[in-house]
């Protein structure tokens, strides 16, 4: 009797270490991911910071340098359309230098206009590129949050269920202990 009641304990004792154990474990591994899932984010966002940087500012680069180009190419054209019609023609010269003083102006306007429609544009996509980064750094921030939430909500029904199940073997073997017992202590008294 004793050694059933010490393997009963022992059994009790087993499946309590396999609980702890457990729960420990997966704590311990839920943990990790969410660390590791964080750091993924975190290196993320960094690398999306700085690919975004670089694309603007290379974009920047190139449309200054053509841009200052087509300037350096516009002012040499009209230096020598001055000259040539200097040269050629002293009224036609006039006409001329008046036609191409307008379409410099007219073209000055156009780059200012190119200039700054240009840098809304870069503005915009910025902004739009930093807007989608940050609601794709929110969605998964809130899944991070959802999955810890759900972990610990598993973890915690799990402990409940185990604790609940544990409490009913216990109640279960007392039960059977108080029968065995009667059972014994019935059975030597009639003999």
């Amino acid at each position: 009797m004793a050694a059933l009641m010490e393997r009963i304990r022992q059994g009790n004792n087993s499946i309590f270490e396999e609980v702890n154990l457990f729960l420990s474990e997966t704590k311990s591994n839920r943990f990790t991911q969410a660390k590791k899932q964080a750091e993924e984010l975190r290196q993320f966002q960094q690398q999306l910071k700085q690919t975004t940087d670089e694309f603007l500012t290379n974009a920047a680069k190139e449309r200054i340098a053509q841009t200052n180009q087509q300037a350096k190419e516009l002012d040499e054209f009209y230096q020598q359309l001055k000259q040539a019609t200097d040269e050629f023609l002293a009224n036609a010269a006039k006409k001329r230098i008046a036609q191409t003083n307008q379409q410099a102006k007219e073209l000055d306007e156009f780059y200012q206009q190119l200039k700054k429609t240009t840098d809304e544009f870069l503005a915009n996509a910025a902004k739009e590129r930093i807007a989608k980064a940050e609601a794709q750094a929110k969605e998964l921030s809130d899944f991070h949050q959802q999955l810890e939430q759900t972990t610990d909500e598993f973890l915690a029904n799990t402990a409940k269920e185990r604790i609940a199940k544990a409490e009913a073997q216990k109640q279960y073997l007392r039960q059977f202990r108080q029968d065995l017992f009667a059972s014994v202590i019935g059975n030597s008294r009639r003999n």
